[in-house]
């Protein structure tokens, strides 16, 4: 099972900086999961709300900024948001990177970023499926439809965070809330390497339907080592955490499985 560090290693420095992404690096992670949005200039910065409200000591829309005053923004610790070039430069040839798309409009910026570094293992994964199926169909882009899988776990989440997420939040949480056999229906007509998946209600069941299409399971997001190692039982191929040295750490004290005797 590989793990990839959700918004860097988020859980030790700040999420979405290039402190969390050399963290995760440090620590052994086999990847890194980021969220990106378009700046006013058209560069593409990697943060995950549309606002700098929650994750930075500025305001206002992210699109309203540049990258460049974004720089001397802090996020936390000193660290400004970094263009998504930064962090795919500290990546190339050291990390797998799933870029979410978070805003439709960063989808050309994307794909000129990722052309534009060498030695890069690079997926893209979102909840706007029009979108995805776009970056198929003009560019080839490896994708990763993103799903809650069942129902019940949006209105579990939408309970959960009802008093920081906007209606236009709210509406993504459900539209993202169809049934996995939906999102594997889709993924599979994309060609999709693999399918992005909330680990609540998730089944190993669910994970051999994944396989049988010839896609990988990434799960998201498990920071409990324990429930890392129980979804690692039922076949999942990569995890997405916020603990990424805490997980590893229970991975990699887990024997390895060994054939019959012959």
């Amino acid at each position: 099972m590989k793990v990839y560090a959700h918004r860097g290693a988020s859980i030790d420095a700040p999420e979405n900086t290039l402190a969390a992404f050399s963290a995760a690096l440090e620590c052994g992670a086999d990847g890194i999961e980021l969220d990106c949005y378009r700046a006013k200039d058209g560069r593409i910065v990697v943060i995950h709300d549309d606002t700098l409200d929650r994750t930075t000591e500025a305001r206002g829309p992210v699109k309203e900024w540049t990258s460049v005053e974004l720089r001397g923004v802090n996020a936390g610790n000193g660290e400004h948001v970094p263009t998504l070039n930064e962090v795919l430069e500290l990546a190339a040839g050291k990390l797998r990177v799933n870029i979410e798309i978070k805003d439709p409009d960063a989808a050309d910026g994307v794909l000129e970023a990722v052309s534009g570094v060498d030695d890069l293992d690079w997926f893209i994964s979102s909840g706007h499926w029009a979108t995805l199926e776009d970056l198929h169909r003009r560019a080839k882009a490896p994708v990763y439809p993103l799903t809650l899988g069942d129902r019940r776990n949006a209105e579990a989440l939408a309970r959960r965070y009802a008093e920081q997420m906007t209606p236009e939040q709210a509406e993504k949480l459900h539209r993202l809330a169809l049934d996995w056999t939906d999102a594997l229906e889709f993924a599979r007509r994309l060609n999709a390497p693999g399918l992005s998946i909330y680990e609540q209600n998730l089944t190993p069941e669910i994970i051999s339907s994944i396989h049988t299409a010839g896609m990988e399971a990434w799960v998201w997001t498990i920071n409990d080592p324990v429930r890392a190692l129980e979804i690692a039982a039922m076949g999942a191929d990569a995890i997405c955490t916020d603990a990424p040295a805490e997980v590893l750490a229970a991975r990699d004290a887990v024997p390895p499985r060994t054939g019959a005797a012959v």
